[in-house]
């Protein structure tokens, strides 16, 4: 039981120091400029945010954590997909962008509201932001957060609970921590939220654990998001309608 709690402790408080960490980090980065003189505008905002929150916070907790227990990146699964492993990406993205568009619709059909998203509620006032979200969800987001929730948090659970049990845990911290982007106090609409990031957080978990390569969930959580920023700058910029299309419906629900 101790090495269990032990190892769901660590797992928490690993994912919570990266993303504690890179948010200082962030914070001390634009007040540093903001004393410089330089003007923090929306899009510098989200270059240092994915720099340093994503870059640092989560990478640099990541590679960290691994060089203190004396494990070696490489033995995280990171090598160039097979055709087979390709396919599982193209088939998790099919799955992904239905759930979120079914949970979508749902959502539009019922009335129900989801949490705000503070990204999303920037790029809707600052469309160009896009522009900036989609190499960063390929160079900095994707591999950042894949190898600190999956690579870190879920092996280090998955010793002591199992693997079943390390895809569930891990996806649930990684849930909790994205608690901090959602704006709102509603409850309802904040565990809306969640249940929308839930399934494909336990899709890139159920991946790395069946292909034990950490590129295969990195590609999907890349691609996943550049998708979502891709529908959210068709809404933002008039493209497409508010409703009644599969691009307002992934909007709809945007953990």
């Amino acid at each position: 039981m101790d090495s269990r709690l032990r190892a769901a402790g660590v797992g928490l408080g690993v994912g919570v120091a990266g993303f504690i960490g890179g948010n200082v980090i962030a914070l001390l980065i634009a007040l540093s400029l903001s004393a410089a003189g330089v003007d923090i505008t929306p899009v510098l905002n989200i270059v240092v945010s994915l720099l340093f929150l994503t870059g640092v916070g989560f990478m640099g907790t990541a590679v960290a954590y691994l060089r203190y227990r004396g494990i070696p990146l490489r033995s995280l699964g990171i090598k160039v997909p097979s055709i087979k492993e390709f396919g599982l990406v193209i088939g998790a993205l099919v799955a992904s962008m239905v759930y979120l568009m079914v949970l979508g619709s749902l959502l539009q059909a019922t009335g129900t509201e989801s949490a705000n998203n503070q990204i999303a509620d920037l790029a809707v006032q600052n469309p160009e932001i896009v522009l900036y979200l989609l190499p960063g969800a390929y160079l900095l987001i994707g591999p950042g957060e894949e190898l600190l929730f999956r690579g870190v948090v879920q092996n280090r659970i998955r010793e002591s609970f199992g693997a079943k049990s390390g895809v569930f845990i891990a996806s649930v911290v990684f849930a909790a921590i994205h608690v901090t982007s959602l704006v709102g106090t509603d409850a309802s609409a904040v565990l809306v939220s969640l249940i929308g990031l839930m399934g494909p957080s336990l899709l890139l978990g159920g991946l790395y654990e069946y292909t034990r390569n950490l590129v295969v969930p990195i590609l999907v959580h890349g691609t996943y998001d550049a998708l979502i920023f891709l529908a959210l700058y068709a809404v933002a910029t008039g493209t497409v309608e508010e409703s009644g299309n599969a691009a307002a419906a992934i909007v709809a629900v945007l953990p």
